[in-house]
């Protein structure tokens, strides 16, 4: 087996067994650089190799089908499935790096808003779950039309998604929102023969330089209950 990779690693009552065509890997080695890894990148001396770990083994190669698999499996840890969005703990991991810089260098001010799909529910009751997914799916591909290359989109959870406006006011983000809106309730969203008419809610906040995560998100989320208190298919700012 170990002469299929260019290292493989064996724990073994709390021993360590290292099979290795790469000279720099040795037990030392290991404990700094490896032993952490369940799934990722390492690199030696200007070569990029793939870790993998599978119960107490780790497999070390560069195979491209290696590097294929990796992709696949960084890209399911950051990736929403369905809608091929950024997946909540990505798209949280995005907010809490862009208020870090603010907060600190007192730059790259930002906007965020969150959208909500007007009674999913119901469209999920009425036209089934494979309709619901459907219409998630073409709603993310409407979000990624009209955003720009540098706003970030992620699903939040359920019908709800997130986006990040860097170096964008409050004017910006409105008109932005209104035309993602007007957008979503023109478009046809056809599953089989059945028309499904589809509307959201939107809440925007911009950053504030008291502003915690939880802030940020909180504001975001009272200016979308008021649009919805309003009557839903509408955009409100706190």
């Amino acid at each position: 087996m170990e002469n299929l990779f260019d290292a493989l690693i064996k724990l073994e009552d709390d021993k360590i067994k290292i099979f290795s065509k790469i000279p720099q890997i040795n037990e030392e080695f290991f404990e700094k650089n490896i032993k952490d890894i369940e799934c990722g990148r390492i690199e030696i001396e200007g070569n990029i190799y793939w870790v993998i770990k599978k119960d107490n083994v780790y497999l070390v190669d560069k195979l491209d089908c290696l590097t294929k698999f990796m992709e696949d499996i960084e890209k399911k840890a950051i990736y929403d499935a369905l809608t091929d969005c950024y997946n909540k703990k990505e798209i949280e991991e995005f907010v809490k790096k862009f208020l870090f810089n603010y907060l600190r260098y007192k730059k790259d001010y930002f906007t965020i808003m969150i959208l909500d799909i007007d009674h999913f529910k119901k469209i999920n009751d009425t036209y089934g779950h494979l309709a619901g997914d459907y219409v998630l799916k073409e709603l993310a591909k409407i979000i990624k039309n009209v955003i720009r290359k540098s706003d970030i989109c992620g699903r939040f959870g359920g019908e709800e998604f997130v986006i990040i406006l860097p170096n964008t006011k409050i004017s910006g983000a409105m008109k932005l929102a209104e035309r993602l809106r007007k957008e979503i309730e023109n478009h046809p969203f056809t599953f089989g023969e059945k028309q499904i008419k589809v509307t959201v809610s939107i809440g925007i906040t911009s950053v504030g330089i008291n502003d915690s995560y939880e802030s940020l998100l909180s504001r975001a989320d009272e200016a979308l209950y008021e649009a919805k208190k309003k009557g839903r298919n509408k955009v409100e700012y706190r």
